[in-house]
């Protein structure tokens, strides 16, 4: 008779590793054997076999005693899914040098393992049955991107944003730094993710950035992600990856798309233009993992070398304990990790200072200017109204409380768009250019000038004066207030429903509006929508990708400003916190925690539709003189949100 079969996986770890242990299970049981998946004990020597997947993962998290944990690691035959030359596949090296056999799906870790005297081989993964269960529906996604953010993909994902913007994709991101679990937002598991690859013609694969964990002047191999690939291809959604090492058997070319990151918007365009080759590669690669290279084939083998190779000698190489010598670094720190160092912030009392008397330089020129305007106009802030002839039809013929009218020339607009402009003279015509660019909605756009000290308010005067068929206002101060203050005098006069919040150096694809405003349509109990935005100029990246989860929020703000937000919500909320100079600078932060901690919520559209320009210095830079005292202010404000802890 045949021994059971355990796949062990940590309770508590990643669930793309659960997922993966769930496949072997399936595998064992396509081959008529006992199998089950294990996350509450240990391994042992009790005749059965003991896989152990993600050991890097399981040992870790174990809450068992070191000792239990060594023995364990000798019981079990560990598969391994990490890297060379990464802190984890380190990790899993030491239980793997415990036990008599160790296997990786690929073949550059097979090697890496055998370099440290493992004995270690190569166990092809595969696909399983219940990857390709159910129907294949339309395509409706053009692109699909799975993945954890890092700069390397966020640059190579933002050199495919000009050519996506009016194609529909999903990118679904979430930060590495956190443990990926069936909650996490945004990140599918199982049969949902398989779903999701069936909706997708195309999925995009760049390797995460491996150079920190490498030797200076190393560049690390282009490791094949066997599991991803095998998954997409089950499902018929064609592969486009960087060129990667390690695919054997499949064939580029055949079975998926290999292209260099710096081509890959054409090689994508291409594919696309020619569903033809579409066809072709994806039932090339479905043939392939699903009948060719099944798991269960693989499986087979592995169970045929264990059964000769390790269950005869496993109970005397337990008991022999050459498992307790060695490096053990898998429950260093206790089963939390290690404690981790304060941030280092060197003069942090000077920071303080210098940034208090900064604030107290710009509210002083503040009073200076709100003299100024008392004594030409009798006023402390004076607003000069300029409207486009477009603006002042609409405004004759809007009927307050009525649904917007795309068709009806001059009705009520579906969005009005709020462009805050200070000392953008060089930019805010090209944002402004952008912005009236937008398809399929019907716009008003929100000007406010704060009182800038360049040319910003000339400027815009004249491109209102160049575009009198688009409904404009322009609000130009003669007493800066600062960012709260002018969007929320701009927030007074948008009609719209919905409100897009935008800087003046920020652009917008021309399908921005229309999918925002739809996501809101789409979804009444969110009060704000937002889209991935292209990072460019000083740098290339992607922020504003990941979906809303307030405790991300409370680690970091990773909502930019430029969203849609209901205008029922931000007159709720009196709009952006004024006269408080300890959040000056995130004022879009202090509106997400406020939205947060009275239970409301933002829905994010996984679509890079605007751009977001890096410039070397900003009013951001003055905020992080003072990131202690500042973070320290937003907890107080609000409390009942789930802050990391502190200590």
């Amino acid at each position: 008779m045949s021994p059971p079969i355990q796949v062990f996986v940590a309770a508590r770890g990643n669930e793309f590793m659960r997922d993966i242990a769930a496949n072997f299970v399936e595998a064992a049981r396509q081959l008529g054997r006992s199998a089950s998946l294990v996350t509450d004990r240990l391994p042992a020597a009790d005749g059965s076999i003991n896989f152990v997947i993600a050991p890097h993962e399981f040992f870790v998290l174990s809450e068992a005693p070191v000792a239990d944990l060594k023995r364990a690691a000798a019981a079990s035959v560990c598969i391994c899914t990490e890297q060379p030359n990464t802190p984890w596949f380190h990790l899993s090296l030491d239980a793997c040098q415990r036990g008599l056999l160790t296997f990786d799906i690929n073949a550059h870790g097979t090697a890496a393992l055998r370099q440290y005297g493992v004995n270690a081989h190569r166990l092809p993964f595969g696909a399983v049955p219940s990857m390709t269960t159910g129907a294949m529906p339309e395509r409706d996604l053009d692109l699909l991107f799975m993945g954890s953010l890092d700069p390397r993909r966020g640059r190579a994902l933002a050199s495919l944003a000009p050519s996506l913007w009016n194609r529909h994709s999903e990118l679904r991101l979430f930060p590495f730094d956190k443990p990926v679990t069936s909650g996490t937002p945004g990140v599918v598991f199982g049969q949902e993710k398989y779903e999701l690859l069936r909706r997708a013609k195309v999925l995009v694969n760049v390797h995460r950035d491996r150079s920190t964990h490498l030797p200076p002047g190393t560049e690390s191999p282009a490791y094949f992600e066997w599991v991803r690939m095998v998954e997409t291809m089950a499902n018929g959604c064609v592969v486009v990856t960087e060129p990667s090492d390690g695919y054997e058997p499949l064939v580029p070319g055949l079975h998926f798309v290999s292209v260099e990151i710096d081509d890959m918007a054409d090689a994508i365009e291409a594919l696309l233009a020619d569903p033809a080759r579409l066809q072709s590669i994806s039932c090339a690669a479905r043939e392939a993992v699903t009948r060719q290279l099944p798991l269960s084939g693989s499986l087979a083998t592995a169970l045929e070398m264990i059964e000769a190779e390790v269950l005869p000698r496993l109970a005397g190489h337990v008991a022999g304990g050459a498992h307790d010598k060695g490096t053990w670094r898998l429950r260093e720190g206790g089963a939390q990790g290690p404690k981790r160092l304060h941030p280092f912030r060197p003069y942090a009392d000077v920071l303080s200072r210098a940034k208090q008397i900064a604030l107290a330089e710009s509210d002083t020129l503040r009073r200076l200017e709100a003299v100024h305007a008392l004594l030409q106009h009798s006023t402390e802030q004076h607003v000069h109204r300029t409207e486009t002839p477009a603006y002042m039809a609409a405004t004759k013929s809007a009927v307050p409380g009525a649904r917007p009218d795309i068709s009806a020339p001059g009705g009520r607009p579906d969005v009005s768009v709020l462009v805050t402009l200070y000392d953008y003279e060089s930019l805010v015509a090209e944002t402004l250019d952008s912005i009236l660019a937008s398809t399929d909605v019907s716009i008003e756009v929100v000007i406010v000038e704060d009182h800038a000290t360049d040319n910003s308010r000339e400027v815009a005067r004249r491109y209102l004066a160049a575009h009198p068929d688009a409904a404009m206002v322009l609000l130009a101060k003669d007493a800066n207030e600062g960012l709260a203050a002018a969007r929320n005098s701009g927030i007074e006069v948008c009609r719209a429903d919905y409100v897009m919040v935008m800087d003046a150096d920020n652009l917008v694809y021309p399908t921005c509006l229309r999918r925002l405003a739809d996501a809101l349509d789409d979804d009444p109990g969110a009060a704000f929508a937002y889209a991935a935005l292209e990072e460019f100029g000083a740098l290339a990246n992607v922020r504003s990708a990941y979906a809303w989860n307030p405790q991300w929020l409370c680690s970091a703000n990773y909502i930019d400003a430029q969203t849609m937000i209901r205008r029922s919500v931000l007159e709720s909320l009196g709009g952006y916190r004024l006269a408080d100079p300890m959040v000056f600078g995130w004022e879009d932060w202090e509106m997400w925690l406020r939205l947060a901690s009275r239970g409301d919520r933002g829905v994010l559209v996984a679509e890079m539709l605007g751009r977001y320009r890096v410039q070397a210095g900003s009013m951001i830079g003055l905020t992080n003189l003072s990131v202690d005292q500042s973070l320290a202010h937003l907890r107080a404000l609000h409390p009942t949100l789930p802050w990391p802890a502190v200590g």
